[in-house]
């Protein structure tokens, strides 16, 4: 009799769901609950059961009794491994080892867990670059050039890719001022215990847009010591070379990418008092990227590096003798980069197709540290912290990972300075195994800010400019279908997003299968920036002759 007690409850109990909600309104975030119906071996329901759910990690315990119709659920449990004990009158007791927590709700989504985070193949481990496993979302093919965390732009269900709400740890992560996922917080994917994207049939917790719902979770501790350390490293060594730059007689670009850190986690006091850390640093130097470093302008093969004169214009180029040139041309035709170069380079090939190669750098070091403490079985407390400091230097400026369509000569980059905060605070407790309250405090900040290179002023080649006392940097030159150069118009810029979350969500259970929850929240978001758009001038050339 118990055997098949146990083999029916093992059958029946997972009807189970902890699903993880990620919920701007009601909010519950990083946790779910464990539902379920308790028969005997005649298939009749069990009633006044005991049910202990107990975390095979931390050791955290709850109880639930089934009611009239054998059902029975715990609500707002942490994720992870737990074990499962019932106890009935008249039976013995049956046990189920390592219940994995999943999602089985009315919600459309997928549950990424931390096993298939770190054993994905992922070209800059981001785990941003998985989003897409989830039904209905669509993003491009992640590059495996690209410069960075290489973040990736998601559209769910045909909604705007600025329609997705991001949260970690259950707060609120966006980006208020364009709402986009590029230069959001990303931790490392050996710190993350799962995430999932939640597409459509969001229930009433959730649902700050119409598109996805991001909700990222990251490691607790447990009873027993655990850790790692790793490196993942790339080298253009190990790579062919671009057919266009193969074809023009280019070297194969540089492309150094070093990704390194460790996570430790375990006891402060067993049972009781948890930690866990990690740490990750990446240094890459890139002149592989397609978005930031590669580019292909076409030059007049007329122009070569001998004559850059009046004169050698006028012969090269079948002019008139008497023919007037630009002082403003000839400068800038024969103005250098601090490394020699010409910042308008002569042709690599007959056609004029000149593929160049700037380098790109970026450097992250980011750090992660939660602590749990369980201060008796109904009352818990959690806190998560995060912090990123991401440094880069863009050869080829692209603002807020909207792409730059223009062929950028090298010379004209920007240094982008990225720093992410994120700081949880979680209170848990269980009033009675019927009634459980989660109150959360939150705050994120996002700093963004870009200065554009600049290595030659407007002044030292002649053009005035109405803000040049205020702007020097040379204008942006576009010449239509051929290449661009000068200051990027979009890349001296600030942005400081400062959030907070505050939310309470109180859970209750009525009649083991009747589930109800009630709570609200309150966040307010404050942004200060700046944007010096075009501010140093724009020129277009929609021919070149």
């Amino acid at each position: 009799m118990t055997g098949l007690f146990r083999r029916m409850l093992a059958v029946l109990l997972f009807a189970c769901a902890l699903a993880i909600f990620a919920t701007p309104g009601f909010a519950q975030g990083t946790t779910g609950q464990l539902t379920g119906t308790v028969l005997d071996p005649n298939g009749a329901v069990v009633q006044g059961a005991t049910v202990s759910v107990r975390n095979r990690d931390t050791g955290l315990e709850r109880q639930a009794t089934t009611g009239d119709d054998g059902a029975f659920s715990v609500q707002l449990l942490p994720p992870g491994l737990y074990r499962v004990t019932v106890s009935g009158s008249g039976f013995s007791e049956a046990i189920v080892e390592e219940v994995r927590v999943q999602l089985e709700s009315s919600q459309v989504g997928r549950v990424i867990d931390g096993r298939a985070i770190s054993q994905l193949p992922l070209p800059t481990r981001n785990f941003q670059q998985l989003l897409t496993l989830s039904p209905g979302t669509y993003a491009s093919v992640s590059n495996n050039t690209e410069l960075g965390r290489g973040d990736v732009t998601v559209s769910v269900n045909g909604q705007r890719t600025t329609s997705n709400n991001i949260r970690i740890n259950g707060i609120d992560a966006n980006s208020v001022g364009t709402n986009s996922t590029p230069n959001l917080a990303v931790p490392a994917t050996d710190s993350l215990q799962e995430f999932i994207v939640q597409t459509s049939t969001y229930d009433a917790t959730t649902g700050r847009n119409a598109g996805g719902n991001v909700e990222a979770v990251t490691k607790s501790g447990s009873n027993d010591f655990h850790g790692n350390v790793y490196e993942f490293f790339r080298n253009e060594k190990l790579n062919a070379n671009d057919f266009i730059l193969n074809s023009a007689g280019r070297p194969r670009p540089i492309f150094r990418r070093n990704q390194f850190g460790g996570t430790i986690g375990g006891p402060i006091v067993r049972e009781k008092f948890f930690f866990f850390g990690s740490y990750q640093g990446t240094r890459e130097r890139n002149g592989a990227s397609l978005n930031n470093s590669l580019t292909f302008p076409v030059i007049d093969p007329r122009l070569t590096d001998n004559n850059r004169t009046a004169a050698g214009l006028i012969a090269a180029f079948g002019l008139p003798p008497a023919t007037q040139i630009s002082p403003v041309s000839l400068a800038l035709l024969q103005a250098r980069l601090a490394n020699g170069q010409f910042v308008i380079p002569s042709a690599a090939t007959a056609l004029g197709l000149t593929p160049i190669s700037g380098v790109s750098r970026f450097t992250e070091n980011q750090f992660n540290l939660n602590l749990d403490y369980t201060l008796s079985q109904k009352h818990t407390l959690s806190g998560k912290g995060f912090y990123a400091s991401n440094p880069t230097f863009q050869s080829n400026y692209n603002f807020a990972g909207l792409g730059n369509g223009n062929q950028q000569l090298p010379g004209f980059g920007g240094q982008l300075d990225i720093i992410q905060t994120l700081i949880s605070i979680t209170d848990t407790y269980v009033f009675s195994p019927n009634v459980v309250n989660q109150a959360r405090l939150g705050f994120s900040r996002l700093r963004v800010t870009s200065v554009p290179e600049e290595p030659i002023t407007a002044a030292s080649l002649g053009i005035t400019t109405p803000f040049g006392a205020t702007y020097p940097g040379l204008p942006t030159i576009f010449v239509t279908g051929q290449f661009s150069l000068g200051s990027s118009p979009l890349a001296d810029q600030s942005s400081r997003i400062n959030t907070f979350t505050l939310n309470d969500t109180l859970s209750f259970n009525v009649g083991g299968k009747h589930r109800f929850r009630a709570g609200g929240e309150y966040r307010p978001s404050r942004v200060d920036f700046y944007f010096n758009a075009f501010t140093r001038g724009q020129i277009n050339f929609p021919t070149f002759s």
